[in-house]
């Protein structure tokens, strides 16, 4: 690790001594675009860190992948992380874009983590009221069942599956500890909402019930096939 952060403070040096544009910010590129090419995350974050040090001419979308990247990736499972460095990056890029719905997604989810319930609604709701884009209103009525607030959710979910503008789009769900994103057909996503309903209720096999008719609709449904899977290991008393 000591030889690692020798190399990025040298590079940081060589940064700092303004060659912008010159053959340094060359090969920041052309280590991002093998680290990228190699799937290697941590890899993109750090190349295409000091890329955009060395070249400011690609902020205005350099900004938003380094939010992503840190947002997405930068997670230790069963650790609580810091996400300064996500909201940064994020507040760096709506500076340049401030209608970007990109970075606006994240910001709300990062303020959800920091249990900011109440500031993640009202951007959820915003976003919908712009764009009718149905993962927005799923991410409220997600929202209320965590607060609690299960009428409320209950009411909102009933009105998304009986909606048919809704039911003809898709939801986008992220997995942050699985890394992985989904898109899902509206229907099997808000019955996955009506589980996580009956699950709050404690009617479990309600819950499966729903789970397994959301995979019906959509065999590939990762949330509902861990939720399955869930029920099945609480069932069988395994720890």
């Amino acid at each position: 690790m000591k030889y690692l952060g020798l190399l990025v403070g040298t590079a940081l040096l060589f940064v700092s001594c303004g060659n912008k544009g010159g053959s340094n910010s060359e090969s920041y590129k052309k280590a991002y675009e093998l680290s990228h090419k190699a799937e290697d995350r941590e890899g993109v974050i750090q190349n295409l860190t000091l890329w955009l040090a060395n070249d400011s001419s690609i902020s205005d979308w350099a900004y938003d992948t380094l939010a992503f990247y840190h947002y997405f990736y930068r997670v230790t499972p069963g650790a609580v992380r810091n996400s300064k460095t996500a909201t940064y990056f994020v507040n760096e890029g709506l500076a340049k874009n401030s209608g970007s719905f990109f970075l606006k997604d994240i910001k709300a989810k990062l303020d959800l983590e920091e249990g900011k319930d109440t500031l993640a609604y009202e951007s959820f709701d915003g976003m919908w009221k712009q764009t009718n884009d149905p993962t927005y209103y799923w991410d409220m009525a997600w929202i209320q069942i965590a607060r609690g607030n299960l009428k409320v959710a209950d009411s909102m979910v009933n009105w998304a599956i009986t909606d048919k503008e809704i039911l003809s789009k898709k939801v986008k769900m992220e997995h942050i500890q699985a890394s992985y994103i989904e898109n899902v057909p509206s229907e099997a996503a808000f019955m996955h909402l009506q589980a996580l309903l009956a699950n709050s209720r404690k009617d479990l096999m309600g819950a499966a019930t729903y789970w397994q008719k959301s995979l019906e609709i959509f065999p590939e449904f990762y949330a509902a096939r861990r939720s399955i899977m869930e029920l099945q290991r609480l069932a069988s008393g395994q720890q």
